[in-house]
């Protein structure tokens, strides 16, 4: 394979640059997952890297499949070849599966989803006398969420006792904490926290892993946080070769800690560090990207590019505004109409509608179910969702840990037992009493007779 053939100027440059530093500013649409997965290629290939000394990092458990997919086949066609592509979350649950018990926790805790995680909320709140409904759970959630992007446990910081809000948030969040103990289980923000804790903690172990892997590869790194940036620091070594994809304009996720500071300082800690910049779009027409450009120049803290593309269209971008949102959908039906009349090679299946939130497809469907425009939905409720799905993994995670008293609760009445909410509650205060879980609670009392 001549990958010269298969990449662009700057591309080529990305995939084949020796510097043990290098930020990669991907514009949208100019291949950055392709130079990712050839730059994994090359290195293996070429550069005889042994697979298992690299470690690549991206945001999603589908594009990290995707990537491995691609990378594999470019490596070889025959013989699938074993990479260590994760999201964060799955290389520090991997890594603590085998170096938990270095803190004194099992290997075999059970990490608590969002679902998992507000039940646990929702019952201290009944506990302590309050609503599940009460707007207080809102403040602790936020609460816990932002002490935990910080990458800190109630152990870490302390509150102003003369603020009694703060002082009852902080108690929550120790006393949701003490749940997840008993039960020896994490949630998605302890994967990260506790593996910085052992790197941190223990050396031996930090440099174990920064002797393992020599190439550490980071994809969409404008969305990284400042306790992703701590592992990535962790992690690395004064051989470590470091390679970071992103683009500071498509900073998205701030609301959950992503600082596009990092992306744009990243060489204070890495130095020198190159920086190679693709601006080829190869998605949308040159009319797009003429207004994202002008669009986007406002922005004050960016490495500047203007991108460009081969793709030539005679229509320019249209901006169009409404009064209300009843409006806006039978403007975009009328629209397809419009388009369908004109042009009868196009089919519906060539038209995309996107939106900003699932509830703003409510209108647009009802105006294409008024004008008989077919139509499919995408998206929706991921796999692992699913009640049924959830149900039958809190069988299987009860067969691991019976602590899991979050699983339990969930089964308890599933398929139905006539076990209701009351008794429920009659079991998890008579558990807590005897400091067990509700499960060996019950069989100390099937055992006693």
């Amino acid at each position: 394979m001549d990958i010269k053939k298969e990449l662009n100027e700057k591309q080529y440059e990305a995939v084949t640059n020796s510097s043990q530093y290098l930020r990669i500013i991907a514009g949208a649409g100019s291949g950055k997952t392709r130079v990712l997965t050839y730059r994994i290629s090359y290195l293996i290939k070429e550069m005889h890297v042994f697979p298992s000394s690299i470690l690549a990092i991206t945001f999603t458990n589908k594009v990290a499949k995707e990537m491995a997919l691609r990378a594999s086949k470019l490596i070889s066609e025959e013989t699938p070849i074993r990479l260590n592509i994760f999201t964060f979350h799955g290389f520090c649950a991997r890594f603590l599966r085998s170096e938990i018990d270095a803190l004194g926790i099992t290997k075999n805790f059970v990490i608590l989803d969002e679902e998992d995680k507000d039940k646990i909320i929702k019952n201290l709140l009944s506990e302590k006398g309050y609503k599940k409904t009460d707007p207080l759970y809102e403040d602790i959630n936020n609460f816990i969420d932002f002490h935990k992007s910080r990458g800190e446990l109630p152990s870490d910081f302390s509150i102003d006792e003369n603020n009694p809000k703060a002082k009852l948030l902080y108690e929550f969040f120790f006393d949701y904490e003490e749940i997840k103990r008993n039960m020896f289980a994490l949630d998605f923000d302890d994967l990260l926290i506790y593996a910085i804790k052992i790197l941190s903690s223990f050396p031996d172990i930090r440099n174990k892993y920064i002797s393992r892997y020599r190439h550490i590869l980071i994809d969409e790194f404008q969305d990284t946080n400042n306790v992703q940036y701590t592992l990535l620091k962790l992690l690395s070594g004064p051989d470590t070769n470091i390679y970071i994809v992103g683009d500071p304009d498509q900073t998205i996720y701030t609301w959950r800690g992503a600082d596009q500071r990092i992306i744009l300082d990243i060489e204070h800690d890495f130095y020198p560090m190159k920086t190679i910049i693709l601006n080829q779009n190869y998605r949308s027409t040159q009319y797009i990207l003429d207004h994202a450009n002008k669009l986007i120049s406002y922005n004050k803290e960016r490495v500047k590019k203007d991108l460009f593309t081969d793709k030539l269209s005679k229509n320019d971008v249209e901006l169009h505004t409404f009064f209300d949102n009843q409006l806006e959908a039978n403007f975009v039906s009328r629209k397809i109409k419009e388009l369908m009349f004109n042009d009868k090679t196009l089919e519906y299946k060539d038209i995309c509608i996107l939106y900003r939130s699932s509830y703003l497809s409510l209108p647009i469907e009802k105006s294409f179910a008024r004008d008989n425009i077919p139509y499919t939905v995408y998206g929706g409720m991921k796999f692992y969702s699913r009640k049924e799905v959830k149900d039958c993994l809190a069988y299987f995670k009860l067969l691991i840990n019976e602590d899991d008293d979050v699983s339990f609760e969930r089964i308890i009445n599933v398929p139905r037992r006539k076990i209701g909410e009351l008794t429920t509650k009659k079991i998890v205060a008579e558990a807590n009493l005897n400091n067990v879980s509700m499960i060996k609670f019950l069989k100390i009392i099937y055992l006693n007779g």
